[in-house]
């Protein structure tokens, strides 16, 4: 028995016993509020609802009983969170992100003053590196929270969740030739100068196999630590460059232009990555909403107690 399957089932009597309304409210889906009601009903022995043709009719006698049982325990959770968020701290929380300088540019600074207009107590701290092995720093507590397109390896531990996928731009300046054409392509792309990623990111990676792929090996006239770095020197007419869509808005890089080329590119996901025990702490749950909303509490809760 666990607290998700008491909550669902609090949720179903709620609901009138109309699943597919509890599962709209949890944020779940509708097989998986029936699977945990049913895993309820096998952990205690006993029939919880009469069942009809495709719904449900009604409580057992039993099932009552159990209901009311429940609807205590999940008050008695209520009241326990509440105390906790009622009794002061002489220390400030700290929320410690790492990220990579895309994510800590241009996504981040927006996220974190829409959770700070919510948790207005708790500081922040944001280090942005090279895409390596994030989930590590979080496993040793280095960092809470982890924003990646790389979660590969990560232990059962902790909680990956997939938020949006991450499309790429060819930048170039305004004018350009590439900028003209209505579909591109590698071979294309590769008959003119590339200002790339750092050797050692995952960036350069990415793009060096796409290339390769296709039997192409474009010409990097400048590699930039950072993103900023990179468009600066596409605005110098060193080259065009393959980057994250986020890094190019045409009311800030007036003299750039941007073309989608998601598809020339193995896929990639951000996700964000915590350490599953702390999947109900209010502020990282508050922040992880802020920058995927569909990452609600109860739908974290839901993934957070499989």
């Amino acid at each position: 028995m666990t607290l998700q399957q008491i909550r669902y089932l609090c949720a179903v009597v709620r609901a009138k016993l109309n699943m597919s309304r509890a599962a709209v409210a949890l944020g779940a889906s509708q097989p998986a509020v029936s699977q945990q009601i049913k895993a309820l009903e096998e952990a205690l022995g006993v029939p919880i609802f009469v069942r009809g043709r495709n719904r449900l009719v009604g409580l057992t006698p039993k099932g009552e009983t159990i209901v009311a049982a429940a609807q205590n325990v999940l008050a008695d959770v209520v009241e326990m969170e509440r105390a906790a968020e009622r009794t002061p701290s002489t220390a400030i929380p700290q929320l410690r992100i790492v990220s990579t300088h895309p994510q800590a540019r241009y996504t981040l600074p927006h996220t974190i003053h829409q959770f700070q207009l919510r948790c207005p107590g708790v500081g922040v701290h944001v280090t942005h590196r090279y895409e390596e092995k994030f989930w590590q720093l979080v496993q040793n507590g280095q960092a809470d929270i982890a924003v990646t397109t790389d979660p590969h390896g990560a232990p059962s531990s902790l909680l990956t969740l997939p938020c949006y996928p991450m499309k790429r731009s060819l930048i170039a300046r305004r004018g350009h030739p590439l900028l003209q054409k209505r579909t591109l392509t590698l071979e294309d792309i590769a008959q003119h100068a590339l200002v790339g990623y750092d050797e050692r990111s995952n960036g350069h990676r990415r793009l060096m196999r796409a290339f390769a792929a296709a039997g192409l090996a474009p010409r990097i006239a400048v590699n930039g630590a950072d993103e900023d770095v990179i468009k600066a020197c596409v605005e110098e007419g060193l080259g065009v460059a393959i980057l994250a869509s986020i890094v190019y808005h045409p009311k800030r890089d007036v003299r750039l232009g941007s073309v989608d080329v998601t598809a020339l590119l193995e896929p990639s996901v951000t996700s964000v990555i915590i350490r599953r025990k702390e999947a109900r702490v209010a502020h990282i749950q508050q922040f992880i909403e802020c920058f995927a909303p569909k990452w609600t509490r109860e739908a974290l809760r839901e993934v957070a107690d499989e």
